[in-house]
């Protein structure tokens, strides 16, 4: 009956210590994909693939305290995906894109050494999808 029990309280040790793991994440991704390539820095970030269906969150960090912007630009075979864009605890809309679609633009300014989460989200299967964000520095 102890080694039963002992057995028990490791198991659950171990499922709560992944489950509170997970709990620095501000956002998780999950998704599935065929043929994806991701790259991830710390002021750039890209990703393509064949297929995509799911959320897939990138995170970019301002390094300094100089003002900043994410200069964006993303194309799409097919499907609709939305990306939004975290700075200060809000989600807010950058672009939507659709079949055939594309998108080139950038965001506010963004000043403090933090974390700019991006998070690119389908609307079910997607395809044929080039996504790339690089964190510029400001001109005044």
């Amino acid at each position: 009956m102890k080694k039963f029990a002992s057995v028990i309280i490791a198991v659950v040790t171990l499922i709560l210590c992944f489950t509170l793991s997970a709990c620095g994440n501000k956002y998780i991704s999950h998704y599935s994909a065929t043929l994806m390539v991701r790259t991830n820095t710390s002021n750039k970030a890209s990703v393509s693939f064949d297929s995509f269906s799911g959320i897939d969150v990138i995170k970019l960090k301002n390094n300094s305290a100089d003002e900043v912007f994410i200069s964006y630009e993303a194309t799409l075979g097919e499907g609709n995906v939305k990306v939004h864009y975290d700075f200060n605890d809000e989600k807010l809309n950058l672009f939507d894109i659709e079949t055939d679609g594309s998108a080139k633009g950038k965001t506010e300014t963004f000043t403090g050494n933090k974390t700019i989460y991006i998070i690119i989200e389908s609307d079910g299967k997607c395809s044929d999808g080039n996504f790339s964000f690089v964190l510029e520095k400001s001109e005044k």
